[in-house]
């Protein structure tokens, strides 16, 4: 290797750090300016001792890191008065342009406690537990489609009513279906409701339902 070569690495590396800055103290340290391992070139990092901090890189990446707890307050002062749905103005705002916003417990719960919750979704709202879904109202309860809706119980279903119960059917007569209408009729049992015919390869709503239990 001449010498030529050994002063461009040297020269090569020293660029790596023309705006490198450190600054230790007694438990924490702030450092910019340099490479890093995972990230671009660091801008502002502050580091503890303990390896906890703020850091932030090129390209717009921002961490925050406690090894126990991070609590966030505001709203002590009202930013507003405190009237409507949210209850004043936004204390804390949570907002992503681009991408998702994830929130993961790896080993324990997830709570969200307020006056009142709202989700609002522009597609869709997906509910998918591995356990139960219970859900509990003081005062009314009501789920509006503006298309089907199914319920579907691979078990039991029961439907029960303090003081009355309706079912009502606007466009036709109310069907109701058994799964022993193909046994004891198995050449017209379609025609008891529309829920049993479909049109191969189709399969019957009936028949979707109950495939797989």
């Amino acid at each position: 290797m001449t010498e030529e070569e050994i002063r461009k690495i040297i020269r090569d590396e020293m660029e790596k750090y023309d705006k490198y800055y450190r600054r230790t103290y007694p438990s924490f340290e702030v450092t910019g300016g340099g490479p890093t391992l995972e990230h671009e070139e660091a801008e502002y990092c502050l580091t503890t001792e303990s390896s906890q901090g703020l850091h932030f890189y090129q390209g717009g990446i921002g961490k925050l890191g406690a090894n126990k707890t991070i609590e966030i307050q505001a709203g002590h002062i009202s930013p507003s008065d405190g009237k409507g749905l949210g209850g004043g103005g936004n204390a804390i705002k949570l907002q992503c342009k681009h991408g998702r916003i994830l929130i993961f417990a790896e080993s324990s719960d997830l709570e969200l406690n307020a006056r009142n919750i709202a989700i609002t979704a522009t597609n869709d709202i997906i509910l998918d537990a591995g356990g139960n879904i219970k859900g509990k109202s003081g005062a009314n309860t009501e789920f509006i489609a503006f298309n089907d809706l199914s319920l579907d119980a691979t078990k039991q279903l029961f439907i029960n009513g303090g003081d009355a119960v309706g079912i009502h059917c606007e466009g036709d007569m109310i069907h109701t279906t058994s799964g022993i209408d193909e046994t004891f009729a198995p050449d017209f049992h379609d025609g008891f409701s529309a829920f049993h015919d479909a049109t191969p390869p189709l399969q019957s709503k009936i028949t979707f339902y109950n495939q797989n239990k």
